[in-house]
């Protein structure tokens, strides 16, 4: 009864552990299957200018996608997988950052705009 009882539990477990092991190597969420992602984060960040208004970080994100791309055919996937997280931190950093400094390089060219109306406007005689 018990050696029945044990191998009961031991094919349940083995079938379990069967289960698991297809469901993990059948996952969807590859390196490969991120790059469109990816891609398309670079892609919008180049659509908000960030090759003008944030390139450092657009730039990298560019980089890393390569590294990424050069793991993934050199069979390594730990370093693959940090490639395309780095990236996308880098993609997202630029697309969030390229509004901003370009609201801050307009503000300062209005800011130079006003101060050149105020010198304009110091110069011109007294109203009588």
């Amino acid at each position: 009864m018990r050696r029945k009882l044990f191998q009961h539990y031991a094919a349940n477990g083995v079938a379990v552990l069967g289960v698991f092991l297809a469901a993990g190597c059948a996952t969807t969420d590859t390196v490969s299957s991120r790059f469109p992602q990816l891609e398309d984060s670079i892609k919008a960040a180049k659509a908000v200018d960030a090759q003008v208004y944030a390139p450092t970080p657009l730039k990298s994100a560019e980089s890393k996608l390569q590294s990424a791309r050069s793991a993934l055919a050199d069979k390594d996937m730990i370093a693959a997988n940090r490639f395309v997280d780095e990236a996308m931190a880098d993609a997202d950093l630029a697309r969030a950052a390229a509004p901003t400094e370009k609201a801050k390089l307009d503000a300062m060219k209005l800011r130079k705009s006003i101060l050149a109306v105020r010198d304009e406007i110091r110069k011109l005689p007294p109203v009588k």
